[in-house]
Order: structure tokens, then sequence, then C-alpha cells
């Protein structure tokens, strides 16, 4: 089960930040981003009030804060990048950064996969950088700025998975909770003081929401996968976000699928099959 909820969080995790990438070229990142963890709050507020789960103690709570804190840099960071920029550059770059840090920690943690789940890691680095075409010629121009924003990005992610992981099994839906509680009000000071106010444009709107959306119950989902799993093989599969975000950006945005992309689309199912071999070990 492991497998399948680290995989529900990468496709949902792609979608949503497709959502949110799409709605930051009409409306302010910031903004975009506000709303959808505004629209994630209120509901989270509404399941965790009629559920049963006692509320978590002073140490969920605290690493639940350090991820809202790193969330909303992240996405704040990684709609800017890409409305600046392409997707297909701008989330593989986010992803591999954001991949090291679950990698990193795991190891240094005392976890030890299969030796195989190595190669998968190094598989699943070079996966998505392929799917994302950095070297590549790119329909849309991507400056610098973008590249900086993502990878800015891609640390926030990285504080999200740990943070995340850090958690009580018996949690259950508070932590994302106390993520949207730290995340939506630093969002919104920084979308104020941005733009002097906090708009998204009536044609997004439902992209926005949505985003938000997405992104929680991906969280949920890794949730469920990282308390089950190892943060070392968890985050490398969840690192496979890209795929979806490319996927819809070929799909629904024409931009094209590249020769060096295909590539990276197989090595990417391949270095899925050895971890999540390594994960089922």
């Amino acid at each position: 089960m492991v497998l399948i909820w680290a995989c529900g969080a990468a496709l949902l995790y792609g979608v949503a930040d497709y959502c949110g990438g799409r709605a930051s070229r009409v409306s302010k990142a910031a903004a975009v981003t506000f709303l959808g963890q505004f629209v994630a709050l209120v509901l989270l507020t509404a399941i965790i009030t009629f559920g049963s789960t006692p509320m978590m103690s002073a140490h969920d709570w605290l690493w639940s804060g350090f991820a809202g804190a790193g969330g909303a840099i992240a996405l704040i960071a990684f709609y800017q990048a890409m409305s600046l920029g392409s997707m297909t550059v701008v989330a593989p770059i986010s992803a591999i950064v954001g991949m090291c840090s679950p990698v990193v920690v795991g190891l240094f943690q005392g976890e030890r996969p299969a030796h195989i789940a190595y190669f998968g890691m190094a598989l699943a680095a070079i996966a998505v950088a392929l799917v994302g075409d950095v070297l590549d010629h790119h329909d849309l121009p991507t400056p610098l700025r973008s590249i900086v924003y993502a990878f800015v990005s891609g640390l926030g992610f990285g504080v999200i998975f740990v943070c995340l992981a850090q958690t009580s099994d018996t949690a259950g839906l508070w932590p994302l909770l106390g993520q949207r509680m730290v995340s939506v009000p630093t969002v919104a000071i920084v979308a104020y003081f941005g733009a002097g106010r906090i708009h998204v444009a009536r044609s997004v709107l439902p992209l926005a929401a949505l985003s938000g959306l997405l992104d929680t119950t991906a969280n949920g989902l890794y949730l469920l996968a990282i308390h089950g799993g190892l943060l070392s093989l968890v985050g490398v599969i969840t690192a496979l976000y890209p795929v979806s975000t490319v996927g819809l950006a070929v799909t629904l945005d024409n931009e094209k699928l590249h020769k060096s992309q295909i590539v990276g689309l197989v090595l990417a199912a391949i270095s899925l099959s050895m971890v999540g071999y390594a994960s089922n070990a």
C-alpha cells in the first residue's frame, strides 16, 4: 500500500502544480496560493471538527508548523517560477532539489533500503531531469529568475516532506490542519504586501481552488505513505510528480514532448519499479 499512496501523492502533486501554475499566469502567484490554501483550510477544519481523532501533541504541532512555513515558501516560489518560464523546466528542477532532503535525512536517521533502491534513486533524478527536458530548446523561454524560484521551491518542498514525516502515526489529519494554519496567514501577508491586495481573476478561480484541494489531498496520501514506509524511498517516489505536470502541459498546452523526455518517462517507470521493490522488500 505504501507504493500506492506514494504514487497517488506524486500524481496529485503534479496535477495541483499544473493547476496552480496555469492560474499564476493570470493572477499573482501569492494570491493563487492563498486561495487554494484557504479553501483547503476550511475543508480540513470541517472534516476534523466532525471527526473523532484526538488533537495531536505539541510535538506534532511544531513539526506541522514547520511544514506549513516550508509549504508557503515552496508554493509561492513554484507558481511564480511557472508563471515566468516553461513548466517542463521548472517542475523537474524543483523536484530534484526537493528529492534530496528526504533522501539525505532518511539515510542520516539510519534508514538502509535494499541496494536496488540506490540505483532507483539515481535513475529517478536522471528521469526527472530528462522528463523536464532541461537541456533542450523550449518553446517558452525560461529566465534565470524562474530557475532560482524553482530551486527555492524545491527546498521548501523538501521541508514539507521531512517535517510531515516527523509527525505521529496517530495524528490523523491534524498535521495537515496545523500545516495550513501556518501557511495560510503566511501566504496572505506575502500576497498583501506584494500587491496591496489579494485578488484572483474570476477566470482562474476554479484552478486556484483546485490546486489547494489537490495539494492537501496529496499531502494526506504522503502522510499515509510515510507512516508505512521509509522516508528516503517515499520521498523519491513522490518526487516523480513532474511526470503528471509535464503530461498535462504537453496534452493541454501543446508543449512539445521531445525524445529525451520519452527516455525520461521510461527511466521514471524503471526507477519507480526499483524503489517500489525496495519498499516492499
